[in-house]
């Protein structure tokens, strides 16, 4: 008998939080059949050892240079038997209650291929989450669902994959763009879903560990996979703060190549006070101006880099 839900744990070096992860997904799923898959891109820590105490499924990505956020859902999904699918990061624990009351959503409504809830962010020492927690959550019909989601399975299998293997970030908003596009609606719910930890590193070291494991090619890597797809504005707009601030900077680039330094310097200025008076305050204006610069970088890296097929199957090997 196939489970009615399948729940893919996506993981990389999640050591400090796998078991409360792990805890937390078989108490919320004890009325429920259920199928439990770990998808590791690698881990070189204690993540697999402390998930092979639970009764889960554990797959894990052949190949290091492989590694993106988009190919754990995928690698999980390709085990996945569930007519339910629900994806969780690995340092992240859902609450009791909300699978239920997701999956009767998803069963009276039959446009619906999705369904999230609010995600409580519990690490707030930097300032990429603590301004993320600041965020309100869109409650109703939305158009992509982070933060982890219950999706049926055959709305996944119309578009043809759950999630996009050459993505290093927003893997979840490029599964809403195919989802809407086919049709299908998705909607975030007012119930407590899930409780995520997310990164320690101080707000700097997160951002430069961004760059370093290829996270903020993502802009870049979606746009590209939007090319000839009818949600590539959706897509662009994304990025839309990244490529305004790209073109500022050609601006000032074109001013330098005609001699007229005083108008390139008044744009500079003016974007500092711009984000002064914005953030209230000039350690954070500077920070949000260094991030962007990273995460220009990234987009244009990430939007030249190879891409292979996201139908195709991922090589993995099974450990439990």
């Amino acid at each position: 008998m196939k489970p009615t839900l399948s729940i893919i744990i996506k993981t990389l070096n999640e050591e400090k939080n796998i078991e409360k992860c792990l805890t937390s997904v078989v108490n919320a799923t004890k009325n429920i059949n259920t199928e439990i898959i770990l998808a590791d891109s690698i881990s070189n820590d204690k993540t697999l050892e402390k998930a092979k105490g639970y009764p889960i499924k554990i797959v894990q990505l052949k190949n290091l240079n492989e590694r993106s956020c988009g190919i754990g859902p995928q690698l999980g999904f390709q085990y996945a038997e569930g007519e339910y699918v629900y994806l969780l990061d690995g340092d992240m624990e859902i609450e009791c209650g909300f699978l239920e009351i997701a999956i009767s959503t998803l069963q009276n409504n039959p446009p619906l291929a999705g369904v999230g809830g609010y995600v409580k962010e519990m690490c707030l020492e930097n300032l990429v989450f603590k301004n993320k927690a600041k965020k309100e959550f869109k409650y109703g019909i939305v158009r992509h669902l982070s933060g982890g989601g219950l999706y049926k399975r055959k709305a996944i299998q119309e578009i043809g994959y759950f999630s996009n293997k050459n993505l290093h970030s927003f893997e979840e908003f490029e599964l809403g763009l195919r989802l809407v596009a086919q049709g299908w609606t998705l909607e975030r719910i007012n119930v407590p879903a899930i409780r995520h930890y997310g990164h320690t590193d101080t707000s700097l070291r997160l951002v430069l560990k961004r760059l370093k494991t290829k996270y903020v090619y993502g802009y870049g890597e979606l746009i590209r996979s939007a090319i000839g797809k009818p949600y590539l504005l959706q897509a662009l707009s994304n990025a839309k703060f990244l490529l305004s601030i790209l073109f500022l900077w050609l601006m000032i680039a074109f001013f330098i190549s005609i001699n007229n330094i005083d108008i390139s310097v008044i744009l500079l200025i003016s974007l500092i006070i711009f984000m002064t008076v914005k953030k209230r305050s000039i350690k954070q204006a500077f920070f949000s101006i260094f991030t962007w610069h990273v995460e220009i970088i990234g987009l244009i890296l990430g939007f030249f880099s190879q891409q292979k097929d996201p139908n195709s199957k991922i090589e993995c090997k099974i450990i439990q």
